[in-house]
């Protein structure tokens, strides 16, 4: 059974290429994050304003592999990843679009969202992650 697009007729052309815009961004955040840590398969981020700012990084199991401070400067190397991050957040508009049709889910906590890599076979991490807040 074919799922239904959500984009309205009209924005169907818009909403396709956007999607594979958002697909190619995906797919150069996984090159970059398995070049600076192999078993990276889930981004989270939280809103930083004005934009995004990495959280967390977990497995394909969900365990947490790496949580940044807010408070501290990035290292330099991430700043591709974030960059890249940033804007596939801007593309998803989360209101007009389902979870993962710009491949980016919500969390618990509303500032929060969660990007699966593609080498990510069991999807998004367990729902634990999202409130965690400290």
């Amino acid at each position: 059974m074919k799922v239904q697009d959500p984009c309205p007729l009209a924005d169907r052309r818009v909403c396709e290429a956007t999607r594979h815009l958002a697909r190619a961004v995906l797919r150069r955040m996984a090159v970059t994050a398995v070049a600076i840590e192999p078993r990276i398969r889930t981004l989270v981020a939280t809103r930083d304003d004005p934009g995004y700012a990495l959280w967390s990084l977990h497995g394909a199991d969900g365990r947490l592999l790496l949580r940044f401070d807010l408070q501290k400067q990035p290292d330099p190397i991430w700043g591709k990843l974030t960059a890249d991050l940033y804007l596939l957040a801007r593309l998803a508009d989360l209101r007009t679009h389902p979870p993962g049709y710009y491949f980016v889910h919500p969390l618990t906590d509303e500032r929060d969202i969660a990007v699966p890599l593609p080498a990510n076979p069991r999807g998004l991490p367990p729902r634990e992650i999202g409130p965690l807040r400290w």
